[in-house]
């Protein structure tokens, strides 16, 4: 999906503001062809090394250091050369950020520091070091206006994230109050994986892995429901682990 630009001021015409939500949604960019080419290019080299950094760390998370170092060492050589690319001349969508050269560098340096602790054999060190790279380039371009399918991946994984605090405080089936919040954290995520499922991109739509994914995800969120009809605790948390499972691998492969 292309991603677009929203202006940080509201247009005054309500015919405009609507015209702007079909364009997020359908990933048509309301911008001159140069500012959708360069916003497209940028988008994709930063897609290029979140593919190595994703690999990076579920190799890390499976103790697999030698191929974790391969895709850091991907990883910096791609970053380093974003940062030289697009260090001193933003795109257009990031142009107003002030914070641009200070989240790049940022970047760099979180993962020439993963790169150093997994050379020097510490995965958990690396994996920290590494953690906090999604959600800045999350925040990034939501301060900027841009949205990409990486995002909705992210929601996604924010909406699992509260589903998951389930599994360490089962909530009380003689609480209706809890059982309440449950579902409406599992109906959030539901929605959202549909919406992720809507709004992917060709090439992902067509991967036979993101459909089984998308449809175990859905297929194991309306197991909760039938946890709590059954008052059944073992299967909610295992539900839980299954969810968690499939929002990792959702991530992985696509975010």
């Amino acid at each position: 999906m292309e991603s677009v630009r929203l202006s940080r001021k509201s247009p005054a015409d309500p015919i405009v503001r609507w015209a702007a939500a079909v364009a997020l949604l359908l990933g048509v960019g309301l911008t001159s062809p140069g500012l959708a080419s360069d916003l497209q290019q940028f988008n994709g080299e930063v897609a290029a090394v979140n593919e190595h950094y994703r690999a990076a760390r579920s190799y890390l998370h499976t103790g697999n250091i030698d191929l974790a170092l391969i895709e850091l060492d991907d990883a910096t050589a791609g970053w380093s050369a974003i940062t030289e690319r697009y260090g001193a001349a933003a795109p257009d969508a990031f142009s107003d950020d002030p914070a641009w050269r200070e989240t790049l560098a940022d970047i760099g340096r979180r993962i020439g520091d993963g790169l150093t602790a997994a050379e020097s054999g510490d995965a958990e060190a690396a994996q920290r070091h590494l953690a906090g790279i999604r959600g800045l380039l999350s925040d990034l371009r939501r301060r900027n206006g841009v949205r990409v399918f990486s995002d909705e991946v992210d929601e996604v994984s924010a909406a699992m994230d509260t589903l998951w605090k389930f599994r360490t405080s089962p909530p009380s089936f003689d609480s209706a109050v809890e059982i309440r919040s449950l579902l409406d954290a599992s109906a959030v995520l539901v929605f959202l994986v549909d919406r992720c499922r809507a709004l992917a991109p060709a090439d992902t739509v067509d991967d036979p892995s993101f459909a089984r994914i998308v449809d175990s995800t859905l297929e194991a969120a309306g197991r909760l429901q039938h946890a709590v009809d059954q008052r059944n605790e073992r299967l909610l948390i295992n539900t839980l682990r299954e969810l968690r499972a499939y929002e990792q691998m959702l991530w992985l492969k696509f975010g």
